[in-house]
């Protein structure tokens, strides 16, 4: 009786060892890298427009943002022309200054590109969700773009 009350408190030992590693450990990033998973952070990543004010961006040259983390400037690309600026951040807060693109006119995506300019003016809010980058002015979703292949 006295073994057996033994095993069972180094079974149940065991187990709270267990259990508090368990919800101590972080995932490695190492590990991560090895089987293909990255994490994802709004700096140095390509991020593809695929939504704007609710609609759908389905045209094929996709606007994009890169965000450089060591100048703070904003690169990207409007659909027809190449756009920049800088951003300063503050926790999930986000501003975007400066921004100027080049004046090429494509009549296709001249639509998309200019409510994509205007857009940044009024967000100020960012979330990253998974893949995506969600750009909010207050609650409001005005952006999603996704991390580009």
């Amino acid at each position: 009786m006295i073994s057996h009350m033994k095993y069972i408190l180094k079974i149940t030992g065991l187990l709270t060892l267990i259990a508090f590693l368990a919800m101590n450990c972080k995932p490695s990033n190492k590990i991560n890298e090895v089987v293909g998973i990255t994490k994802i952070t709004l700096e140095n990543t390509r991020w593809n427009l695929v939504e704007l004010n609710s609609q759908a961006v389905t045209i094929e040259n996709k606007p994009y943002l890169v965000f450089a983390s060591k100048s703070m400037v904003l690169n990207g690309f409007g659909g027809c022309n190449q756009l920049a600026g800088s951003y300063e951040l503050n926790g999930q807060k986000i501003k975007f200054n400066n921004i100027a693109a080049t004046r090429m006119f494509c009549a296709e995506t001249m639509t998309i590109e200019t409510s994509f300019l205007q857009s940044l003016e009024i967000i100020n809010v960012y979330r990253l969700e998974g893949h995506e980058l969600i750009l909010l002015q207050d609650e409001g979703v005005i952006a999603r773009l996704r991390v580009a292949n």
